[in-house]
């Protein structure tokens, strides 16, 4: 065991958790273990606070850094918060619209779906092979999860929206979506799978995951150079930057383990196990 305490960052889609929504019994004995040890854990999630669901928290962890950067918090205090304007969600949703872009709005506790968004979650569980699996039911599925949490029939006007994700459109390119508002809005491609290689994450600028990181050290008073970050996609390239030791999964994204200090496993070969005992966490 490392007798000195480190302070960890996860990510969730693609690193704590699989495609089919399981976490694997490794990566669930390494955080409990790492925190027997005096280390602190936490979550560094482009989830928002409704999408990050039992089997998630349950795990047990000292905080979470939700929406990708949106916000901060430990023991259920909030210590930094930085949602969209109505101005920004009025422009996202109008853009979105006009050009036929599913999309989902997240708020702290509920998600808002565009028209049709429903129907593209329906048919994209129906088809989803991994439902056959005995480890997932469409009860189980995330995107059936996403639903559970999403009204359909509100206004999309809404204030108090933290992060918008859009599903991936055979009439609009991601780059294309990306050069239009690059310039007034912070976007990344999306970490979750079942949204497809096109879809991407809408948030205020300067909103990523590293933000959220300086404010958990900074309350706890905690240093930098204990810090260690472990991710999969481009939304944590922030984070693998900032932490000390930035670690990429094997399943990570080429350009995520170019700038990482160290690839560990991929996330079905015990990855987050083996990272935390290569580091002395466990």
């Amino acid at each position: 065991m490392n007798l000195k305490r480190k302070i960890v960052f996860l990510d969730v889609d693609g690193t704590l958790m699989q495609e089919n929504g399981q976490v694997p019994a490794s990566a669930i004995t390494a955080v409990r273990e790492a925190r027997k040890n005096g280390h602190l854990l936490f979550l560094c999630t482009g989830r928002s606070k409704a999408a990050i669901f039992k089997n998630i928290t349950e795990i047990g962890f000292d905080g979470v850094i939700g929406g990708a950067g949106v916000y901060a918090e430990i023991n259920g205090d909030i210590l930094y918060k930085k949602s969209l304007t109505l101005e920004e969600v009025t422009f996202l949703v109008d853009y979105f619209q006009e050009r036929d872009i599913h999309f989902m709005m997240e708020s702290d506790d509920i998600n808002y779906g565009s028209p049709g968004l429903k129907d593209f979650y329906i048919k994209a569980i129906e088809s989803d092979s991994n439902v056959s699996d005995e480890f997932l039911t469409k009860d189980d599925h995330p995107l059936q999860q996403l639903m559970n949490i999403t009204k359909f029939d509100e206004t999309l006007y809404q204030a108090n929206i933290n992060k918008i994700c859009f599903i991936g459109s055979e009439n609009t390119s991601y780059q294309e979506i990306e050069k239009d508002i690059k310039e007034r809005l912070n976007i990344v491609p999306s970490s979750f799978v079942k949204f497809g290689k096109a879809s991407g994450e809408v948030s205020s600028l300067g909103v990523h995951k590293a933000v959220g990181i300086k404010f958990i050290l900074e309350h706890l008073d905690l240093s930098q150079e204990d810090t260690i970050g472990i991710g999969d996609s481009i939304n944590d390239l922030e984070m693998i930057e900032y932490c000390a030791v930035g670690i990429a999964m094997g399943n990570a994204r080429t350009e995520l383990k170019a700038i990482a200090d160290e690839v560990t496993a991929p996330i079905d070969e015990d990855g987050i196990y083996k990272s935390f005992k290569k580091h002395h966490l466990i």
